[in-house]
């Protein structure tokens, strides 16, 4: 059991002592990502809420690397499991750094006075999930996909081993999707992370999970690689009528292991087109799933970052065409498993 970062064990969780979701078993490893799906309802925030100890258990135990969950102080609990809820944090005039400097709350004692390595840990924390130019900022006035990534910046302050998010691609549109699945890919890889997180997007959790329990029924009625999602099942899941699901042109549902993507544009995107100079014929939108944006400054397209934290690739050596997305892959090789994920879905 020590091998795992969290584990829960015959876990039935529910309010009042009536479990909603029964006799669990979910276990999640340092490096990898396990995510719970399912209708509304099921019980996929109740569950999070009883790992997290928000709730207690109706029955069974939750284990942080090894340890009774139940066991732990709060500050213990704090150092070793970071949260991301849908509840963002209060305060009209509470800026970016105010938020992410309350990652270190754990480790300063009741006066909550940061130390210069407190101080060390938040600067490195902003600058690497790029909020540093948003430090004065007031964190309500930000967009959805700043606000995730100040919220992200946060949980590293905590340096935790396993990072728990409720539903963190709520109200986000798909460039900010794909830039948060390829950041949590990065950050249970890079920093042994073992993230647990609840999501409807089903492309989403294909794309980022190594591990999908998908909730339905009262209990985890399946769990397994994201394979297990295939059109039939998701019909089930779902209680879809049979066949809804299974055509040809069922991209959102595309089976693992497989691109269904073509390239095509998304003119609604409200920044098409990212590229300057690229005629319209050429201009092909699924460079948003280019897996050059894993790589950082590293990438060789030189591109740079707005005020707002998109991308700004108008002097991008590889622009949107097929041709350049080959090279791309014939380039950085270790890329090449990363880019034959099952993808997220197109926006027509």
């Amino acid at each position: 059991m020590e091998q795992y970062g969290l584990h829960a064990e015959a876990l039935s969780a529910g309010y009042d002592g009536q479990a909603v979701v029964r006799d669990l078993s979910l276990s999640v490893r340092p490096g990898e990502i396990l995510t719970l799906v399912g209708p509304n309802g099921a019980g996929k925030s109740t569950v999070l809420k009883t790992l997290i100890r928000q709730l207690e258990p109706v029955r069974g135990t939750v284990f942080v690397h090894g340890a009774p969950a139940e066991s732990m102080s709060d500050n213990e609990l704090a150092r070793a499991l970071s949260i991301v809820m849908t509840r963002h944090p209060g305060g009209e005039w509470l800026t970016v750094e105010d938020v992410v400097r309350s990652g270190r709350y754990p480790y300063t004692g009741r006066l909550g006075l940061l130390s210069a390595r407190d101080r060390e840990i938040v600067e490195e924390a902003m600058r690497r999930l790029r909020v540093s130019e948003l430090r004065e900022e007031r964190f309500r006035r930000l967009s959805d996909g700043q606000r995730q990534r100040v919220l992200l910046s946060r949980a590293l302050c905590q340096e935790p081993e396993i990072l728990v998010m409720d539903e963190p691609t709520s109200f986000l549109d798909l460039r900010y999707q794909l830039e948060l699945g390829e950041l949590l890919r990065g950050l249970a890889s890079r920093e042994r992370l073992a993230v647990i997180l609840s999501t409807h997007e089903l492309d989403f959790a294909r794309r980022v999970s190594d591990t999908v329990a998908c909730i339905r029924g009262g209990t985890a009625d399946r769990t397994g690689p994201p394979g297990i999602l295939t059109p039939d099942y998701v019909e089930i899941l779902y209680d879809i009528p049979a066949g809804t699901l299974s055509g040809a042109d069922s991209h959102s549902v595309a089976r693992e292991g497989t691109l269904s993507h073509s390239f095509t544009q998304n003119r609604a995107c409200e920044y098409f087109p990212c590229h300057g100079g690229v005629a319209a014929r050429d201009f092909n939108c699924l460079f948003c799933y280019c897996p050059l944006y894993t790589l950082g400054t590293r990438c060789g397209g030189n591109f740079s970052y707005t005020a707002k934290g998109v991308k700004d690739c108008s002097n991008c050596a590889y622009p949107h065409r097929l041709e350049n997305y080959k090279a791309v892959l014939a380039r950085f090789p270790e890329l090449a498993k990363l880019a034959a994920r099952p993808p997220l879905s197109e926006t027509p």
